[in-house]
């Protein structure tokens, strides 16, 4: 039947299962209902529009990719036994009904643009439409929806090489090798055993990946309030992620490279939470000058990052600083910031007046930062750092004195290590009780020390 184009099949219970369909080219409506069928494929029927699916108590797996529907049937949602459904090069597809979904399946394959090995592939602005934050919620929680998910927003022409047609990944492996190697000579082993050590990655369900981007969904805003792992890489739009979702309830880790436009990650307002952040990483953000600033002329709303694990900084030229002087960052276990040649302090102002700002603290690692004043404010505020064991510091020539700890201490000295001229300076600065917290090391190779003038870079802003 080459020519057939309307196919209806109503209240066949002993259809158990179809001729051939898939690739059919002339179908375009199909009604199917009351049949113990197991499995439909309608892949490749290129004029099938309309597809109409009732009381199938039995379909257990449905494909309608490479059609020409141009909205989800509804009927489809009402299939509980469904395990799993496959939508895939369905570039007429305008939107899906999320909102009114009670089951999904548990292989759901999505892509507008069929990539091998897609879970969920989101590439367009329609289909998250449906994606408010009330209904995400609804799927999460209530329904056990969106437990697990891997969004990439793009676009179109940033998902595919030249040569092949295969999308491109920037791995972490990728970006370290893309890096310029240090100056100094004994960084690159220190910085690799650093990396490795204190930059885990927890095991994360939900995760968005956005890579250059030519616009932004309307609806990303309800998937972001769910999501737990946030990729933003060469970004040209935003100047904070505050410009996404102003909450991010449970954003876990964030990772950021190449935001042209961003100067701050958050703008404080009464609504961003950011109270399970465990992971900061950024790289080569141009313009920011802190982590968390302030959103016009409004307080900080007392926001805290309780559960920040990790911080790593790296080629930020116009960072001046990282915090607010009012956080206590108790869980925070490593800080590393490199190459930023503009950071001045750790906190915003130099008047800190709390003392557990870095009790889980145990490595902190600071190179190449040349304006650097002081760690912990200008005055000498006694910390509790029980933990603190590691202080790893290059290029740091104005660092004023290493943070006073409070005595008695009964763990072990903070092993430091720096340039030997550097070390004498901050060791003249300091009582004996001080400098009994500290064990300064050998001095490095020689030639890590070298570059005791470094010329500060001046930006026009």
């Amino acid at each position: 039947m080459p020519k057939l184009q309307d196919l209806n099949l109503i209240n066949n219970r002993r259809l158990w299962s179809l001729p051939k369909l898939a690739g059919h080219a002339s179908l375009k409506s199909f009604n199917l209902s009351g049949s113990p069928i197991a499995n439909l494929s309608l892949r490749a029927c290129q004029s099938l529009e309309t597809v109409c699916l009732n009381d199938l108590n039995q379909l257990e797996e449905l494909d309608l990719s490479a059609t020409a529907i141009k909205e989800f049937p509804i009927s489809v949602i009402e299939l509980r036994r469904l395990k799993r459904l496959d939508l895939l090069v369905l570039p007429q597809l305008k939107r899906l009904p999320w909102h009114k979904m009670q089951h999904i399946p548990g292989v759901f394959n999505l892509d507008q643009f069929q990539r091998v090995g897609a879970q969920i592939f989101l590439t367009g602005s329609k289909l998250f439409s449906c994606f408010t934050y009330e209904n995400c919620e609804h799927l999460l929680k209530e329904n056990g929806c969106l437990q697990y998910f891997h969004i990439l927003v793009s676009s179109y022409n940033n998902t595919r090489s030249k040569k092949d047609g295969e999308r491109i990944d920037f791995t972490e492996h990728e970006f370290q090798n893309s890096k310029k190697p240090s100056c100094y000579k004994d960084i690159p082993s220190m910085a690799k055993t650093f990396k490795q050590q204190f930059q885990p990655s927890p095991l994360l369900n939900r995760h968005v990946e956005i890579f250059s981007p030519n616009r932004y969904p309307t609806g990303l805003k309800g998937i972001l309030e769910v999501t737990e792992s946030l990729s933003l890489w060469d970004d040209a739009f935003i100047s904070s992620l505050t410009d996404l979702n102003d909450r991010f309830p449970e954003l876990k880790e964030c990772k950021l490279r190449k935001c042209h436009h961003m100067d701050s990650i958050f703008k404080a307002n009464e609504r961003v939470q950011g109270g399970k952040l465990q992971i900061i990483w950024a790289f080569d953000i141009q313009k920011m000058t802190r982590i968390l600033d302030q959103l016009g002329s409004s307080p900080y709303f007392g926001i805290e990052f309780r559960a920040l694990k990790h911080v790593h900084l790296e080629k930020c030229p116009r960072l001046e600083s990282i915090f607010p002087g009012h956080v206590v960052l108790s869980s925070l276990e490593t800080l590393s910031v490199l190459n930023c040649g503009n950071l001045r302090s750790i906190f915003y102002e130099y008047e800190v007046t709390n003392n557990d700002q870095f009790k889980s603290l145990h490595t902190m690692q600071l190179y190449e930062l040349p304006k650097l004043l002081y760690i912990h404010g200008k005055q000498s505020l006694p910390l509790k750092m029980k933990e603190w064991k590691e202080l790893y510091f290059r290029g740091c020539w104005n660092l004023q004195r290493l943070p006073l700890l409070v005595a008695p201490r009964n763990q072990k000295k903070v092993q430091v290590s720096g340039e030997m001229r550097q070390c004498n300076k901050l060791k003249a600065s300091m009582s004996e009780d001080q400098i009994s917290c500290y064990y300064f090391k050998s001095p490095p190779d020689p030639l890590a020390s070298f570059r005791e003038h470094v010329k500060n870079k001046i930006f026009l802003r």
